[in-house]
């Protein structure tokens, strides 16, 4: 149970007294600048999968005995949502002050989805269940990923 809470929880970031979903985007974005040189855009389809993987058992395990299963403490959905919708700046020649600009747009992109929840996002965000938890931000990640598409496009 231990290990579950600190993977669902990401680190315990999901604990924060305010914004924890934004904090862990945040988080997200700054491990993603911080290795994007040393990652492919297929490493980190790799490191997605693996992450939803791990996650979809240990969000099963975290609420096993809830009835409540999309938690505010658990974040690890987030980070998945915030790391498809950083995929396409693998893809496009940036420098670093345009990479990092982007993914400040990136954040913007993937909170205004994960937040405002528009369909079809929100039907998976009222199912209470693993899938659901994690879909919801796997839809805004994708979404966020094609906006940003367009954004890198100009």
């Amino acid at each position: 149970m231990k290990l579950a809470k600190l993977i669902v929880t990401f680190f315990y970031i999901g604990h924060a007294k305010v914004a924890p979903g934004s904090i862990a985007s945040l988080a997200t974005i700054l491990i993603f600048y911080l290795l994007a040189k040393h990652l492919t855009f297929y490493w980190l389809v790799i490191i997605i999968f693996l992450i939803t993987i791990l996650a979809f058992f240990a969000i099963s395990v975290y609420t096993y005995k809830s009835l409540e299963k999309d938690r505010s403490e658990i974040v690890i959905d987030e980070v998945i949502g915030q790391s498809i919708a950083l995929l396409p700046l693998l893809l496009f020649e940036q420098t670093n002050p345009q990479q990092l600009f982007m993914c400040i747009i990136s954040l913007l992109f993937f909170r205004f989805f994960d937040i405002l929840k528009p369909y079809p996002i929100n039907e998976f965000d009222k199912m209470n269940n693993t899938f659901g938890v994690i879909f919801d931000d796997i839809l805004a990640g994708i979404f966020s990923a094609l906006f940003l598409i367009i954004a890198l496009s100009f």
